[in-house]
């Protein structure tokens, strides 16, 4: 965000004692030192592990945050693009599959007054579906289920009346971007470091590239603003 960055991505599930933390994987073992799925333990649990070490020792001592401590750190300041790992699970099926936390989710960005700055991302369009219920006025983004049809996504979020899909590559072309925007559907992509890769998706339509290397893609299209 300091550097300019219009938009933050981060992923959220819930613990046993429904505290809602950012972590990419469902498991610990990769990214912390800890063991065992996020919903297997309750927040304080969490907080003994350590989320940094394994990256490196630079990180080392890092504890997991929460979606509230972002929220408060970044509400109203950026766009939040929110990957709900959550509701992903659903389609899973699996038995222990955590509490989708639809009305917390909801209420925590109400709470933090950015219901025009946050945007929901999801596989599951079941989910997408509950969660539109409770919170009409919040977006939503679809996201890849593992089908390979390039126009699965935008027809997806035309049934839905999603706003967004987020594109996984290298499953989309150019008539995907065209379906989704002639229907009003913003397009992400997952993902792009290289510049010049970042510039093609840009030249198709694409609005938002999700980026490991922020300044080498945002420099690359600044250039050809």
């Amino acid at each position: 965000v300091a550097l300019g960055a219009e938009e933050i991505e981060f992923d959220i599930w819930a613990t046993k004692d429904g505290k809602l933390v950012s972590i990419h994987d469902s498991t610990l073992s990769r990214v912390s030192d800890g063991t065992g799925y996020v919903w297997e333990h309750t927040y304080d649990e969490l907080k003994q592990f350590d989320f940094g070490v394994k990256h490196g020792e630079h990180f080392k001592g890092l504890g997991i945050v929460t979606f509230e401590e972002i929220l408060r750190k970044f509400a109203c300041t950026t766009i939040m693009n929110i990957h709900v790992k959550i509701w992903d699970e659903e389609t899973t099926k699996k038995e222990n599959a955590p509490d989708p936390m639809y009305n917390e989710i909801a209420s925590l960005i109400r709470r933090y007054n950015c219901e025009k700055h946050v945007y929901m991302m999801s596989t599951s369009d079941k989910c997408l579906e509950e969660f539109h219920k409770i919170a009409p006025d919040i977006h939503r983004c679809v996201g890849w289920d593992g089908n390979k049809d390039p126009m699965s996504m935008p027809k997806r979020a035309i049934k839905l009346g999603c706003e967004k899909i987020q594109l996984f590559k290298p499953y989309f072309n150019q008539e995907t971007v065209d379906m989704a925007t002639e229907n009003g559907i913003i397009c992400n992509v997952f993902w792009a470091d290289d510049p010049d890769e970042a510039l093609r998706y840009i030249g198709m339509g694409i609005k938002t590239i999700l980026a490991n290397d922020y300044l080498a893609v945002a420099n690359a299209v600044k250039k050809v603003k």
